[in-house]
């Protein structure tokens, strides 16, 4: 994904967080960081957060964009986020929603992230279709996790019935096998 200025960053090896002030070539960006001191530093050192300190994405290059740009990015309405979901869904006539959680799906490079990085940034895109699909009324979700070694399924699991105390079960299993959570928020 692009850095652009305006964007607010977190250091990977640290616990410090910034915005982005000026990009100084194509792997170089300038940082004034929460201390009020100026950082130069690789893209490879930073991930781009939100205003909750969800990671958003990791740093592949790096493109100007003036600030109006970045005020019309932050108005974007959640729903936006389904769209996606609402084209490509089979459930068109049962208002459910099909959102697949693997990687490729979510983030451009995903090789580039970290273990923890990419569980987080599937629960993180978990929580957000689950606010968005309540704020629409959307009755039902399937969240495609896949088989592996049963963690993102977890972990998806205890989000939903922790953060959100919402019923789920496993989805059809002849179209889904165990690599499907079926999760109900009515």
């Amino acid at each position: 994904m692009q850095a652009k200025i305006g964007n607010k960053v977190k250091f990977i090896n640290d616990d410090a967080t910034g915005i982005i002030t000026k990009v100084i070539s194509e792997k170089e960006l300038e940082i004034e960081d929460n201390h009020g001191f100026t950082l130069r530093v690789s893209i490879n050192e930073v991930i781009v957060i939100d205003d909750n300190e969800d990671i958003v994405y990791t740093v592949d290059n790096t493109e100007y964009i003036n600030q109006t740009d970045l005020r019309k990015e932050k108005f974007k309405s959640k729903s936006k986020l389904l769209d996606k979901y609402k084209k490509l869904n089979k459930y068109k006539y049962e208002n459910t929603l099909e959102i697949d959680l693997h990687l490729e799906e979510l983030v451009e490079f995903p090789t580039r992230l970290e273990d923890w990085q990419k569980l987080y940034t599937q629960i993180n895109h978990a929580k957000k279709c689950v606010e968005a699909a309540q704020s629409e009324n959307i009755p039902r979700i399937v969240f495609i996790h896949g088989k592996g070694t049963g963690v993102l399924k977890t972990e998806l699991r205890n989000m939903l019935s922790n953060t959100y105390e919402l019923q789920f079960s496993d989805a059809d299993y002849r179209e889904y096998s165990t690599g499907a959570t079926e999760v109900y928020l009515r």
